[in-house]
């Protein structure tokens, strides 16, 4: 989060109400501005789609493109997006500044030589045009490359340019739907999607352009961050298996018996999917929320006790600074598990009031409910396994990860055999279960996290080489210092 905190500090500084509603809503911005107009830019397609009376099977084709196209795509860049992560970060700390523009042209080829081949194995089966397949898959492919883009915008401090860019984007496919609905012959979901690859077109050659200015010097070391998934594979397991879990729970609902199937390519489930997307539209606050904590609060006792540590403080100091740095995180954690609880139980409220108006049915309202519950623990989940990822712990996050996506896969299976009553239930108990075991995990490596520090690492270190280190020594494209 380079440029945010600094940022945040200078905003929180200042007193009086307004400038705390300027700071929260700076805080939104770059936390989850993005994700909040690209949700927008679905919502509005959909009212227009109803308002102008669009055939029924156009608009579910329309909308199941969307879906398989974010879902697929998130779960693809997932895993490498936290390696690209460590190693941008690492690479900026050492001023390297030339590394990092070609290993973002690393990533993306590497993605979508996976991604696309999967997306056209799975279209090549399809029954639809191709034209309507050749729109999803640049969809698809598009949005790989701006999930990978969004990684590197966290070394730009300019956050005002990049929410314009999807400001831009999101208004351009918006209007260019209406305009396609309205006037042009076009009027089918193939139209909808090509005004929508429009939209992300912009955003992504615009956040391109940011990138390229940002970072001018380049060398040709394009798949270096290779080395990085020897270095730290637990990073690309721990966000995969996580951004798996969070949808595994549809999945399997998508073949069960309440399954629909579209234009003989597309399976979802409705009832159960559409309150899944609202469930987790409640969990917003919390994830500003922690972002503030940590940059405002908790950041400066983590830098303080790790300092002591590498300038020579003495056991007390380094004692205090350990208890003041827990005090701080708990009080934050805390803190965050009663506003966002609050914020839940209002979504659940307005949910009850608002989505039976938007077409769901007493089935799925009673999922929402038990989702937002669900989506509430997972957030707070989610946020201890940043924390252990911000202490280094890096095994523990990968067994609380493992632990969601196994925990959610059974409960989900065994609620769906249960009936009815029980859909959503398996999602809610393997977050919470998965909740309780990663605070467990937290706390006991808070308690010996100077044993952790001292005495976990090798005493002669040595590189990790892997069959990354291998294949690129093969090809040439590793430098001497990597190997």
């Amino acid at each position: 989060m380079a440029g945010i905190g600094f940022e945040l500090k200078k905003l929180f500084s200042k007193e009086g109400f307004f400038n705390l509603i300027k700071a929260y809503l700076y805080s939104t911005l770059v936390t989850v501005g993005p994700f909040i107009l690209c949700t927008s830019m679905i919502i509005t397609i959909q009212i227009i789609l109803k308002y102008l009376n669009m055939d029924f099977l156009e608009r579910e084709i329309f909308l199941a493109t969307v879906v398989y196209a974010f879902i697929f795509s998130q779960i693809i860049t997932s895993g490498f997006s936290m390696v690209i992560t460590r190693y941008v970060a690492d690479r900026l700390y050492e001023k390297e500044f030339e590394e990092i523009l070609p290993s973002l042209y690393g990533i993306i080829s590497i993605c979508i030589a996976i991604g696309g081949a999967i997306g056209i194995i799975f279209l090549y089966r399809s029954s639809m045009g191709w034209k309507l397949a050749l729109a999803s898959y640049l969809l698809y492919i598009q949005l790989i490359i701006m999930w990978l883009e969004t990684v590197y915008l966290t070394a730009l401090k300019d956050y005002i340019k990049i929410f314009k860019s999807y400001v831009l984007g999101v208004i351009i496919s918006i209007v260019l739907s209406y305009w396609v609905l309205k006037t042009s012959n076009y009027k089918s979901a193939l139209g909808l999607l090509m005004a929508m690859d429009m939209g992300i077109f912009i955003i992504i050659t615009f956040l391109m352009a940011y990138i390229k200015s940002f970072f001018k010097s380049t060398n040709n070391t394009y798949y270096g961050f290779l080395t990085y998934m020897d270095k730290y594979p637990e990073l690309f397991l721990v966000n995969f298996f996580y951004t798996l879990s969070l949808y595994i729970h549809n999945f399997i609902f998508w073949n069960s018996h309440m399954s629909v199937t579209i234009v003989d390519t597309y399976k979802y489930c409705p009832t159960y999917d559409v309150p899944t997307f609202y469930a987790f539209l409640s969990i917003i606050p919390a994830m500003v929320i922690f972002v503030v904590s940590v940059e405002t609060s908790f950041y400066n006792k983590y830098r303080e006790y790790y300092s002591l540590i590498t300038g020579g403080g003495n056991l007390s100091e380094i004692e205090n600074a350990k208890n003041n740095m827990e005090r701080v995180l708990w009080e934050e954690v805390r803190n965050l598990m009663e506003v966002q609880i609050f914020f839940s139980l209002i979504g659940i409220i307005l949910g009850n009031i608002f989505l039976p108006r938007l077409g769901l049915n007493h089935l799925s309202i009673d999922i929402f409910n038990i989702l937002v519950l669900g989506a509430y623990g997972n957030i707070i989940f989610l946020i201890t396994i940043l924390l252990q990822l911000y202490f280094e712990d890096r095994i523990g996050a990968l067994v609380v990860s493992s632990v969601f996506i196994i925990t959610n896969t059974l409960f989900t299976l065994d609620s769906l055999k249960l009936g009815e009553n029980f859909y959503g239930l398996g999602f809610f108990l393997s977050a919470f279960t998965s909740l309780i075991i990663s605070l467990m995990r937290l706390a006991y490596f808070l308690d010996n996290i100077n044993y952790y520090t001292f005495c976990s690492q090798p005493i002669i270190y040595r590189e990790r080489e892997g069959i990354f280190h291998k294949i690129l020594k093969f090809f040439g494209h590793i430098n001497e210092k990597e190997k």
